[in-house]
């Protein structure tokens, strides 16, 4: 999460091998960094396998938590992410890859994993990026509707009495 204290939340499902969601990634960066007002909560939502699951895995571990943004820029910027580029940026973020990799292995992260796919097949969510706003859903890196969707947050939230 990022942002926690902010007034919208932008909800992310994403896979860090998904093109699509790597492509969106500078963009989601982005608005972390410039609207402090904005709550981002990133839903690991693994549908590529093997190295999917285990950077998504990794990434719930307390250690990876701690420096989330910096994780998910790291993994969304590897091109061909696999085990060893797993590691190589766990470490290269101060964190042990291997005492992550066994934390990633704990029931709690297989049902953290499972809670998402669950809530996820819950709101039709088949693909990925899928950003939620709200109770708008903005399938795919449309990046433009996801600034409009914030927008209309921000107004709806300014006409709120108190």
């Amino acid at each position: 999460m990022a942002n926690p204290n902010g007034k919208i939340t932008v909800v992310e499902f994403f896979d860090y091998r998904c093109g699509y969601c790597k492509a969106s990634a500078p963009s989601v960066v982005k608005l972390v960094q410039d609207n402090p007002d904005v709550r981002f909560v990133f839903k690991e939502f693994p549908i590529f396998g093997g190295p999917s699951d285990l950077a998504a895995k990794v990434a719930l571990t307390t250690p990876a938590k701690a420096k989330g943004l910096d994780v998910f820029k790291a993994f969304m910027g590897e091109s061909a992410l696999d085990e060893a580029a797993v590691d190589q940026h766990l470490t290269a973020l101060g964190i042990d890859a291997t005492g992550a990799k066994m934390a990633a292995a704990s029931p709690e992260i297989a049902k953290q994993i499972a809670d998402v796919r669950a809530l996820a097949t819950t709101l039709n969510i088949e693909g990925t990026p899928a950003f939620i706003v709200g109770d708008r859903l903005i399938p795919g890196a449309d990046m433009a509707a996801l600034s409009q969707a914030l927008a209309e947050a921000r107004s709806a939230n300014l006409k709120r009495p108190g």
